[in-house]
Parts: C-alpha cells; structure tokens; sequence
C-alpha cells in the first residue's frame, strides 16, 4: 500500500532536483526584466505548460523511442548517470549546469519576445537530462499505479515551477544570490547520489546480461 507512495516521493525528489526549479528562478528573471509581472506571469504559466508536456511526452513515449533506435534502458541508464552526474558535480560547485543551456543560446533569447518555450523550458527545465531521468523513472515503474506518480510528480513539480516564477522577483529579494546557491548545492547533493544509482544499477543489468549471453 505505501509502495506508490514511496516512489511518487523518490520520482519527485529526482524530477525536482534535476529541473531545479530553486536555481532556475533566478535566469527566469534575468530573462524577462523588461516585462511586467503581468507579463511575466503569463511567461511563466506558458513555460510550465511546455515543460511539462514535453517531459511528459517522453516519458510515456521513451521506451519506444529507445526501441527504434535499439538502445537498451540500461545503456540509457549508464549514459543518463554520467550526464547527470556532471550537472550534480556543476551544481555542487555553485556553477550553472551546462547542459541546461549555452551562452548562445541565452543571448538568443534575449531577440526573442517569448521566451517561454526556448530557451525557458527547453532546454533550461526540460534538458536532456531531465528527459533521461523521466524516460527512467517511468521504465522502472512496474505496473500502472506506478507509473502514473511519475505522471504525476512531473505535473507537480512543473506546477512549483509555475508558482516559484510567479513569485521570482520576492524569492530573489528573500534569499539573494547567497541562498540561492546553497540550495542548488544541496540539491546537486542529493542529484549526484541518484545520478550514482542509476550508473550501478545500469552497469550491472549489463554485466548479468553479458554474463547470461556468455553462460
């Protein structure tokens, strides 16, 4: 019975963590400091309706996906645990994540009048490695009910991301640079340890695998 609800906390500490909501605030509103908070709001709902739909998407469509191109969740698992493993190693460090974005792709968007789609929720909160985690998240939930708190802890943590935009010029007054730092930092912590779990699950399915092809 707890079971389900044990996941949907672990697949929303991952999805949380991994989309940084916290740290994101603060590009959200060096990107938009020439709107209104009308405007920004509306930037901000926008952004989380694209974010989610966009994670959501691959995670009920990923193992096809995978499928098509004949790649092992495994292997995915392996290559996904690095990438995010470098993002937690960016975050603990206090720097950036650079998979979320390049400074070309910031200058861009700064010629853009939306921006809530590019380079906001792709590839700032929906990046490569927000899309891995989901893809696996989803993969290792057995059954139905499962799988829907993975639904679910998306919808959820794209909701906060919504709620913390709207309120991005407040969190930037109360916690500053300094504590927004320390938050990310805390938060590469806890994504670095998943990042590590997903590499040694991935690495050894592998092994029994070749080992059953060997035997």
């Amino acid at each position: 019975m707890d079971a389900p609800y044990t996941f949907l906390l672990t697949s929303f500490t991952a999805i949380f963590v991994i989309v940084n909501p916290i740290g994101n605030v603060m590009v959200f509103l060096s990107l938009t400091e020439d709107n209104d908070p009308g405007e920004r709001k509306q930037i901000a709902k926008r952004t989380a309706i694209f974010g989610s739909l966009v994670l959501l998407i691959f995670a009920i469509f990923g193992n096809y996906i995978l499928s098509f191109f004949q790649i092992t969740i495994d292997s995915l698992r392996v290559i996904g645990g690095i990438l995010i493993l470098s993002i937690a190693m960016d975050m603990m460090h206090g720097k950036m994540s650079r998979e979320g974005h390049t400074p070309e792709e910031v200058e861009e968007s700064g010629e853009r009048d939306d921006i809530s789609f590019f380079p906001m929720a792709v590839p700032m909160l929906a990046g490569p490695g927000a899309i891995t985690t989901a893809i696996i998240l989803m993969n290792n939930a057995a059954t139905v009910p499962f799988k829907l708190t993975v639904l679910i802890s998306i919808i959820l943590v794209f909701l906060i991301c919504w709620f913390l935009f709207c309120l991005s010029e407040s969190i930037h007054r109360v916690l500053g640079v300094t504590g927004s730092m320390v938050i990310t930092r805390m938060m590469g912590l806890i994504l670095g340890a998943i990042a590590v779990q997903f590499i040694t699950t991935g690495l050894w399915n592998i092994y029994l695998m070749l080992q059953g092809n060997i035997g």
